[in-house]
């Protein structure tokens, strides 16, 4: 199959300085916040450093191949890769995978070690674009227009609950609405779906201990009872206590505390605590200043892009990553309870990094077909199926 390449157009700079600025920074953080524990584990300080910078050159590599192949293929690769997405998170369930705190998220396959949600969650969203781009005259039936993109969440946030996983699911989950939304579903759907899914994550929580201890944590740790510092509170705690000790301007990198065998997980799940004690609450805005310019770019790449499928795919993306973001950060911060999902572009990581430079790579293809400014009456909600709803 011949692959289409998008004509050469000027780099979107708006997409592309919030994601270096943020990927340099990982690269100076994963030093700073992994150094000890390298020294530690492997006897090399930048044990982490190497193998997170050779994931960043793959990445490069992968948004520049995306930035330049027509995102319309994609259209015609969905039904695969929704497909191989399920055999994929199917594998990890039959064959297991490595183990993290009772989880198993990642797939060895040979020498390379994948974690099949991050695929899965790029493949539903450029799925669902095409079905509800497929579907957009019947989006106001629940059978004919709703009902199959049940059927997609429901299918993938199972095998990903089944690891168990519930932070991915519950991002699935939202970025799932969010297009249901923007395509027009009734609001009567929308909070069934809701309640649905709100079901479900209770449940899951209610079967697995762990998550339990982590809900009771975090309940403790807002005042719901006594807050176990020294045992489960322990992860928050800490990154509070992190943040807390930067201050305005942070201790400078490399010359945090809370890194060296204090903070668990400080180079991936809670590498924005890191950030706050060594640069500060200024380091932290900065941090948040380059997401919401994302975020905002993202948006407007949606509301110009050239058709609906494009709109809707780049709406999904931008809002799944954002999702993630969010999630991470609220952890971090203790607002939600604890959940191991990475912060994108900065946390150490493989599948997670890599995923997320395609994304922006697809982003910069939608946008280079794109115009400049929105059509009259282009806009990212389905408007015109409000008046369906009347």
């Amino acid at each position: 199959m011949s692959v289409a390449l998008a004509a050469p157009r000027r780099p979107d700079w708006s997409l592309i300085l919030p994601v270096a600025l943020l990927v340099a920074l990982g690269v100076v953080m994963v030093y700073s916040s992994s150094a000890y524990l390298g020294s530690s584990r492997f006897d090399s300080e930048t044990f982490f450093l190497r193998r997170h910078v050779l994931r960043v050159l793959i990445g490069v590599a992968v948004l520049a191949i995306f930035s330049r192949i027509d995102y319309h293929r994609l259209q015609r690769l969905a039904p695969w890769a929704l497909g191989g997405s399920v055999l994929l998170l199917g594998a990890l369930l039959v064959a297991g995978g490595e183990g993290v705190r009772g989880a198993n998220r990642w797939l060895s396959i040979a020498t390379i070690t994948l974690q099949p949600t991050e695929v899965a969650r790029v493949a539903c969203v450029v799925y669902l674009a095409h079905l509800l781009d497929k579907k957009s005259d019947k989006i106001a039936s629940f059978r004919d227009g709703v009902a199959p993109a049940c059927l997609v969440l429901g299918l993938l946030a199972f095998l990903i609950l089944k690891q168990p996983n519930l932070g991915s699911t519950v991002a699935l989950l939202v970025t799932g609405v969010t297009l249901l939304y923007l395509a027009g579903t009734r609001l009567r759907h929308l909070l069934l779906l809701g309640a649905a899914g709100a079901t479900a994550a209770w449940v899951a929580v209610l079967r697995n201990a762990y998550m339990m201890d982590r809900v009771e944590a975090w309940r403790a740790q807002w005042g719901s009872g006594v807050a176990d510092t020294l045992g489960k509170n322990w992860q928050v705690s800490q990154s509070i206590l992190a943040l807390g000790s930067g201050g305005l301007f942070g201790t400078g990198a490399g010359h945090g505390l809370q890194k060296v065998f204090f903070l668990p997980d400080p180079h991936t799940d809670f590498i924005y605590a890191v950030v706050g004690e060594e640069l500060g609450l200024i380091g932290t805005g900065l941090v948040l200043v380059a997401y919401a310019a994302l975020f905002l770019r993202g948006l407007k790449v949606a509301a110009t892009a050239p058709d609906r499928f494009g709109r809707y795919l780049a709406a999904g993306l931008i809002v799944n990553l954002s999702v993630y973001v969010a999630m991470n950060i609220a952890v971090v911060t203790g607002v939600i309870p604890t959940t191991g999902l990475p912060l994108p572009f900065l946390s150490y990581g493989g599948s997670a990094l890599v995923v997320n430079m395609g994304v922006v790579g697809v982003l910069l293809n939608i946008a280079s077909q794109g115009e400049s400014a929105p059509r009259p009456g282009t806009v990212v909600r389905a408007t015109a199926h409000r008046s369906a709803r009347a």
